[in-house]
């Protein structure tokens, strides 16, 4: 999928001059938005990927999405597949205080690797709680555009997806809002985040809604007010949050709080009030071992003819160390280690993923066993494709790339990267962002 011509033509031009194109980048950088939540090196290198594949992409992708609309159906219709997630009670209770209708993943970042060996995509992980880059990716994108124009670089004409509309997803936002509260000449919106930790894309998010003409402002979770139909935070009235905490911490802030839970229900039962994502999403498609549901005997006759197919040509082999008999047994999955990946159903900033082939022995051990108690999921590795990246000391260095796929509403809206040259390719792990630009087709 990557245009290797036009990545390693922009990549030797810039190159050339890398003390040049580092100057330039800084410039951009410094004189422009916020464009991340983590400081990392923001490099001029660009991923180019070829038009056609990334079309069909786009395409399988909006059909993924709407797989995991699907099991989100499956979880409150079947109680197999509600013990196969095996969630705790308070969790229960939230998901199911929502109106079904509303068990959707409307706004998604799914993750993936451009596998070395095969050179297809495969999705690693849904990112469907609260994915971060909606409003960063586009500026990033925008960034490296601009520098490689003022650099002289011809990386030919745009091709789909551009991605570099910052505004974009505040826009969306306003327009759930606006459907769900058709009434309000200004939609009250709220971001959730801790009061303790606002990250610095949230606040931009607000601020652009309020421009957007909606009545935005952050609040703490922990701050609900319910009283009739009416719901808000410390006071404020809301029609509509965009739940910014990631599901890790929102166990911790909330769930664990029977009273709070309690509360939460409530205001999820308003018809008044609209919680995006849905809880569903949150504890269900964002939950590690949805990829395991999709491909595992017994669960699979869900699913028909072409569903199945799009899980193979996507998705790792993946199965639950809990929830599935058709696993290697616990000896052979530690003398395997290198084949395979162990993930906790939800993490933040990849701590909650253990590489087999740089895990110590012991504990990938003790990974195995817990995760065989606690439902972990087991996934095949996948090699990921690396490209040279310009770093900021002018070296240029062989990195693994990820490739993520933003889908809102159930539209394909563009790509993201990440590139590392560690094994978890993550920007809290020493990675950092890269962009990413669609070649136009030659004429």
């Amino acid at each position: 999928m990557i245009d290797w011509i036009r990545t390693g033509t922009a990549m030797a031009e810039l190159a050339r001059d890398p003390q040049q194109a580092l100057a330039v980048t800084a410039e951009e950088v410094a004189a422009g938005p916020p464009l991340r939540n983590r400081h990392f090196a923001l490099s001029p290198t660009a991923l180019f990927l070829e038009g056609p594949r990334a079309r069909a992409h786009a395409s399988r992708v909006e059909s993924y999405v709407a797989l995991l609309d699907k099991v989100l159906a499956l979880y409150r219709s079947d109680a197999r597949v509600r013990a196969f997630f095996g969630l705790p009670t308070a969790a229960e209770r939230l998901i199911h205080a929502g109106e079904e209708s509303l068990d959707r993943v409307t706004v998604a970042r799914i993750d993936g690797y451009l596998d070395l060996v095969s050179d297809r995509l495969r999705v690693l992980e849904n990112n469907a709680d609260a994915p971060a880059g909606a409003v960063f990716t586009p500026r990033i994108n925008t960034a490296v555009d601009v520098v490689h124009r003022r650099l002289g670089l011809d990386g030919g004409a745009d091709g789909a997806y551009p991605f570099r509309d910052d505004r974009a997803f505040a826009s969306l936002l306003l327009e759930e809002a606006r459907r769900h509260a058709s009434s309000v000449a200004a939609p009250r919106i709220a971001v959730l985040q801790p009061r303790d930790a606002v990250g610095a894309e949230s606040a931009e998010l607000v601020a652009q809604l309020c421009s957007l003409g909606a009545t935005a402002f952050l609040a703490d979770p922990r701050d609900l007010e319910v009283s009739g139909r009416q719901v808000g935070f410390a006071g404020r009235q809301a029609d509509l949050c965009w739940n910014k905490v990631n599901t890790v911490l929102w166990q911790r802030l909330v769930e664990s709080s029977p009273a709070l839970v309690d509360l939460w229900c409530r205001a999820l039962a308003s018809d008044g009030f609209l919680h995006l994502n849905s809880m569903a999403s949150r504890y269900v498609a964002e939950n590690k071992v949805a990829l395991a549901l999709v491909q595992t005997p017994g669960f699979t006759e869900h699913f028909d003819t072409a569903e199945r197919a799009l899980v193979a040509e996507l998705l790792p082999w993946s199965r639950s160390l809990r929830a599935c008999t058709d696993l290697p047994d616990e000896a052979e999955i530690r003398a395997r280690a290198p084949e395979f990946v162990i993930k906790e159903p939800y993490d933040i900033r990849g701590d909650g993923v253990l590489v087999g082939r740089s895990a110590r022995a012991d504990d990938w051990a003790a990974a195995v066993a817990r995760g065989g108690r606690e439902g972990f999921l087991l996934q095949e590795y996948v090699p990921p494709v690396g490209v040279p990246v310009l770093c900021e000391d002018g070296r240029t260095v062989p990195m693994a790339v990820s490739l993520d796929s933003f889908v809102w509403a159930g539209r394909f809206v563009g790509f993201g990267s990440k590139a590392s040259t560690s094994d978890r390719v993550n920007v809290f792990q020493g990675g950092r962002k890269l962009s990413v630009r669609v070649s136009g087709d030659l004429p």
